[in-house]
C-alpha cells in the first residue's frame, strides 16, 4: 500500500510505534495519549482498558471527530457494550483495535483529510 506523506507539517502524524512508546512527530509519548490533526493531548488519564468509562471517551468526543478510534494496547481488547452505546447516542461510531492498528489507521485517515480522534491506552509496565 502507497502511503501519502503530508504537505502540511503542522499535522501530528504517528512516526513510530512500539508497546509502551508512541512517537508523535518529534514528541515520544510512554502514557496514554489523544491524538489529533492539531492536538496532542500527552497524558490522558488512563491505564488500561478496563478503567474506561463515559467520561474517558468524552474527552475524545469534545473533540468533534468523524472517525473515533480506540487503541486498547498491544491486543485488540472491546471494551463494555454501554460505551458503544454512548458514543452512537453522540452521533459517533467507536472503532476498537490494536496501538499498532490504531495508528496506522489514523496516518490513512489523516490523509483523506478526515477529523479523526484515536485514544492510545498505553499500560504502564
Amino acid at each position: 500500500m502507497k502511503f501519502t506523506q503530508h504537505l502540511d507539517p503542522s499535522i501530528n502524524l504517528i512516526r513510530h510505534y512500539e508497546p509502551g512508546l508512541v512517537e508523535v512527530n518529534q514528541t515520544k509519548l510512554n502514557k496514554s495519549c489523544i491524538i489529533t490533526q492539531k492536538t496532542l493531548q500527552q497524558d490522558w488519564c488512563i491505564s488500561s482498558i478496563q478503567e474506561l468509562n463515559p467520561e474517558h471517551i468524552q474527552q475524545l468526543l469534545d473533540l468533534k471527530p468523524e472517525v473515533l478510534i480506540l487503541g486498547t494496547g498491544d491486543k485488540q481488547v472491546f471494551p463494555p457494550t454501554e460505551i458503544f452505546g454512548f458514543c452512537a447516542r453522540q452521533g459517533v461510531s467507536l472503532e476498537v483495535m490494536s496501538n499498532a492498528a490504531a495508528c496506522r489507521t489514523y496516518n490513512i485517515l489523516t490523509t483523506e483529510q478526515r477529523e479523526v480522534v484515536v485514544g492510545l491506552i498505553i499500560e504502564q509496565a
